[in-house]
């Protein structure tokens, strides 16, 4: 502790004799002795029922989704989604009742949680349950409504007020023991030091460098300011504070009102990626599940703020086999990933307070992954296989879309195509958390090694 102590006095004294103001200065010095640690990856499961309409997903490629009428609204953030073609549902789990196994990997679930669960006590943290799913309180949250399983089946959390008060939880409350100082803004820290001068970040660099053998997470954060700025790249975007709850204006509009009211779907939809996006982004959260609808919900998508398609969106949307029917099955698709690049991703997309790299964004350091329970709405099938669609063959496959970097695990910009079952997709990702596993559920499991970076 004396050491660390002389460290961080000898730095305070060095920045002050640059000229360095008092208050950064004092910030830099309470970096001096901090280790570089490995990059925060947070995981989010986005399940989306009813599988997509192939011909309106393809054709994709690398960094090239416009094309695609599903997959389009995430042409913005190209780089950082992989498309993974080829993967069929593991345990022979086939047709809405295969939602039991979207995230355990067994029909039934087997005897196993699901991976969002097992990666949540690998890494010794809460795994978040939320949903958007409204359904008739009289008959109840049925068995083929069950996505989640930690211990038991899980009930996603409904109201957004409620999943903010869960995800936001003793934000900004934690008090440090009373010899210690108290924790200093790592948002602040990092517009501050972005505001110095190159001549100023060289000499500082240079002063600390020389007061330890090791290299410290202080030297790296300095080192990448000093390279970004040589770069020509300027600065990055400000961002978020999380000394306290952020402000979650989406979260506010559904005061007052039911989330099991249909008519108020899109804004708990909105709500709730909100409410997800900034606890990822403050480290409140890292593994969060939402569970969009349930495989047999027919809800209208005539809803205010929807795709304007006022039929049930399991009959007869998802079970079109003609072409008109199959472009509104489209549209409804298209809407979950819109909603999900305007009201998450651009969240993600800002540099990381955790990371000391500041050119590295939340996204770069999340794991995203939208899933369903079948790969064609009106065949119903859980595996890739040849179907026929309005007279036409097509090749189809469980949906599976990653979306991030994962902290460098994935090499993402690319349209993977694997012949594999869904479990060593379970495998990878929970390998892509930090949390290895060789087999789930007794069965063997191998990692999906072309997906990696």
């Amino acid at each position: 502790m004396r050491a660390e102590h002389l460290l961080r006095r000898r730095t305070l004294l060095k920045a002050l004799g640059l000229g360095i103001a008092a208050p950064l200065a004092y910030r830099i010095a309470q970096r001096a002795d901090a280790a570089p640690g490995d990059r925060i990856v947070r995981l989010f499961v986005y399940y989306v029922p009813h599988g997509w309409p192939i011909e309106h997903v393809e054709p994709v490629s690398a960094g090239e989704l416009s094309a695609s009428t599903v997959l389009g609204p995430l042409q913005p953030f190209a780089s950082k989604v992989t498309v993974v073609r080829g993967l069929s549902m593991n345990d022979g789990a086939n047709n809405h009742v295969a939602v039991r196994a979207v995230l355990t990997g067994f029909a039934e679930g087997g005897d196993v949680d699901s991976i969002d669960a097992s990666i949540a006590k690998g890494l010794d943290v809460t795994p978040h349950v939320i949903g958007a799913m409204p359904y008739d309180p009289i008959a109840g949250f049925s068995v083929d409504s069950h996505l989640t399983k930690h211990g038991t089946w899980v009930r996603p959390t409904e109201d957004p007020s409620a999943t903010a008060d869960d995800l936001f939880e003793g934000l900004g409350m934690a008090q440090p023991p009373p010899d210690q100082p108290p924790p200093t803004d790592d948002a602040m820290f990092r517009q501050e030091t972005l505001a110095l001068t190159e001549r100023e970040l060289e000499d500082l660099h240079d002063a600390v460098s020389g007061l330890t053998d090791e290299q410290t997470k202080l030297a790296l954060h300095l080192e990448a300011i000093r390279e970004l700025k040589a770069s020509g790249g300027g600065s990055p975007p400000a961002i978020l504070s999380c000394e306290e709850r952020p402000s979650l204006p989406a979260v506010d509009a559904m005061q007052g009102l039911d989330p099991m009211v249909q008519a108020n779907f899109a804004k708990v939809v909105d709500a709730q990626l909100q409410a997800a996006a900034y606890a990822m982004v403050c480290g409140s959260a890292q593994v969060i599940t939402m569970q969009n609808l349930y495989t047999n919900s027919n809800l209208d998508f005539g809803f205010p703020g929807g795709p304007g398609v006022a039929k049930g969106h399991h009959e007869p949307i998802s079970h079109s086999n003609d072409a008109a029917g199959r472009a509104e099955f489209a549209s409804c698709q298209r809407w979950f990933y819109e909603r999900l690049a305007q009201t998450m991703l651009t969240v993600l997309d800002t540099p990381d307070p955790a990371d000391t790299d500041p050119t590295r964004t939340v996204l770069d350091n999340s794991l995203i992954y939208v899933c369903s329970e079948i790969s064609d709405g009106f065949n119903h099938n859980s595996d890739s296989s040849e179907v026929w669609i309005d007279g036409m063959s097509r090749y189809t496959y469980l949906p599976a879309v990653l979306i991030g970097g994962a902290g460098g695990y994935l090499a993402p910009g690319r349209v993977v195509d694997v012949s594999r079952n869904h479990l060593d997709m379970l495998a990878t990702l929970s390998d892509a958390m930090g949390v290895p596993v060789t087999q789930i559920g007794g069965q063997g499991v191998g990692i999906i090694e072309e997906l990696k970076g």
